[in-house]
């Protein structure tokens, strides 16, 4: 007698049967994360007052998402150094070791990585490499003076992640740098380069070459990029000057693309074509995500999950993430720079100065009068020229990159608030040109108002230079007359055409020359060195813009 399996058996058979095709569908797929730190900026060093978690708490974060997603590749957008004290003061030593144990061996090139210039940069801190350890630097459209991208790059890169069983997905990655660099870095870095801001241009005649062979050929494809993004109204926009250019790439090619440059946290869907994006702000304070899931029958990406992970600085540190804060302890203590070590107390702030391009970058703020008056002193001092010299320090916003919190200041505050210690260059100006520079840099809306010293500015009703008057230190005004000359000291990035400022502002021909200036960092220390506190006793009460409102330092004054 035939029998017929009971609707019970048949229920558990389905069911068995649902499982076993549900397992074998999801063993034929894979999820690989791609880590992205950007904009590092050599911050080692926590600070709390900075927001700057520090890189044992950066790695300690990247070892806790690797946990969670093991197939994974980590890599950098840019600007990992430029803009740390303690990355100069340490010649830059730390950044290959750190970088050798977080595992990142490719990255974007950034603005900053000209500042130590072209030659260390084809280096790529040999001295200090750890052994088995290389850093791939990619950028699509850079070009030498011969019309190819130098040998300290190129165009793009792939890297490799095993699963297990020993599968393989491969990860490629295209570079792109922003084509604002030349307005960002000091154009003696710059010698024989330039930056193409057709970025879609760029990577469509990339395309066509042998060397992106290996990129087509890999199963997720990124742009690895230091152009910036923005948040905006919940959306990600890109933040370049070149915007429109990059918001034209659409190719269906690439499955995301990783930012840097502009500062902000960016998590979201960009272009047309709703690329994932990421960005982490600035100092390792996010770790940027892409999660990817593969299907490893079809090499297809299936889906693509944006997410940037805030690195909490206190977050319990391992074993050896407490062995490498402590290392970083032994060079705070250890390193010195002209006699003084870094931990070393140079004088007393009265209360939190700000100086923040995030917040009063178009006022005159204490810091910046400061600085400017550093520089002035440090020329009559190599001068041998008596305090009423008259002598005017200016400044781009960009160099002080902070401002110093209430109580004692060290050393490596110091260089960190200005780090990129700049020759100072001294130019015999007319008093005509001197109003023309300060005109620019009252209306330098984009990178920050131009910071001065003992400067009397009066202005129209809308705003631009009307009278200049010299303050000297016993109180006295001097008005500028057109055609009379006057000392003014700028750094060598400013003087050189950096942030927006024409090297017109600064004739060579003008130019005055003094054996012995410190540099700008070196100033700013002695300055502040000769003052018990600051800034009571130290600034002398001016009228910056005497037609404006007037408001506290640090305050917008339109």
């Amino acid at each position: 007698m035939r029998t017929f399996p009971s609707i019970r058996t048949i229920g558990k058979v389905l069911v068995l049967v649902c499982f076993t095709l549900a397992l074998g569908a999801r063993a034929q797929t894979a999820t690989v994360a791609v880590f992205s730190l950007n904009d590092f900026h050599g911050g080692f060093l926590p600070d709390a007052r900075k927001g700057i978690p520090g890189a044992p708490a950066v790695w300690q974060t990247l070892d806790s998402l690797r946990a969670v997603y093991p197939n994974s590749v980590t890599v950098a957008a840019g600007d990992n150094f430029g803009g740390s004290y303690f990355y100069n003061a340490t010649d830059g030593r730390l950044m290959p070791d750190f970088f050798s144990r977080i595992g990142v061996t490719v990255s974007a090139l950034g603005n900053h990585e000209f500042d130590d210039g072209q030659q260390k940069l084809a280096d790529k801190w040999s001295t200090y490499r750890p052994a088995g350890w290389n850093l791939t630097y990619v950028c699509a459209n850079i070009a030498d003076a011969s019309g190819k991208i130098p040998a300290f790059a190129q165009p793009c890169a792939t890297q490799t992640v095993t699963l297990p069983g020993g599968q393989t997905v491969t990860v490629g990655f295209v570079g792109l740098l922003t084509s604002n660099t030349p307005n960002q870095t000091s154009k003696s870095k710059l010698t024989g380069l330039t930056f193409n801001g057709n970025y879609a241009d760029v990577v469509a005649a990339l395309k066509r070459t042998p060397q992106y062979q290996p990129v087509a050929s890999a199963d997720i494809r990124l742009l690895l990029t230091h152009v910036g993004t923005a948040m905006q109204d919940g959306t990600p926009v890109w933040d370049d000057c070149d915007a429109a250019h990059i918001a034209t790439l659409n190719d269906a090619d690439f499955h995301g693309i990783l930012t840097g440059h502009s500062h902000a946290p960016v998590c979201g869907r960009i272009n047309s074509m709703g690329y994932p994006v990421v960005q982490g702000k600035w100092h390792g304070e996010y770790i940027g995500v892409i999660r990817f899931e593969i299907d490893l029958q079809t090499r297809k990406v299936i889906s693509a999950q944006p997410e940037i992970v805030r690195v909490n600085p206190d977050i319990v540190l391992g074993t050896k993430q407490q062995a490498y804060l402590a290392l970083l302890g032994e060079q705070l203590s250890s390193t010195q720079i002209e006699g003084h070590a870094l931990s070393e107390n140079v004088t007393h702030c009265t209360r939190e100065l700000v100086h923040d391009r995030n917040s009063n970058k178009l006022c005159q703020t204490e810091m910046g009068y400061m600085v400017c008056e550093a520089y002035a002193e440090a020329l009559r001092t190599t001068g041998h020229m008596p305090a009423s010299t008259p002598v005017i320090g200016v400044s781009h916003f960009g160099s002080i990159r902070g401002g110093f919190p209430e109580g004692q200041i060290r050393i490596l505050d110091v260089g960190e608030a200005l780090p990129f210690a700049n020759k100072l260059r001294v130019f015999r100006l007319t008093g005509a040109q001197i109003k023309n520079l300060v005109e620019f840099g009252l209306h330098n809306c984009t990178y920050g108002w131009m910071q001065t010293s003992s400067l009397e500015i009066d202005t129209t009703k809308t705003g631009h230079v009307k009278e200049l008057a010299y303050i000297n230190p016993d109180g006295t005004r001097t008005v500028l007359r057109k055609k009379s000359t006057y000392l003014v000291v700028a750094d060598e990035f400013q003087a050189g055409g950096g942030d927006g400022y024409s090297t017109d502002f600064f004739p060579r021909s003008q130019e005055l020359f003094f054996t012995g200036m410190p540099t700008s960092t070196q100033a700013f220390i002695d300055y502040l060195m000769r003052r018990e506190s600051i800034p009571a006793g130290a600034v002398p009460c001016i009228v910056p813009y005497k037609k404006m409102k007037i408001g506290r330092w640090g305050q917008r004054m339109f």
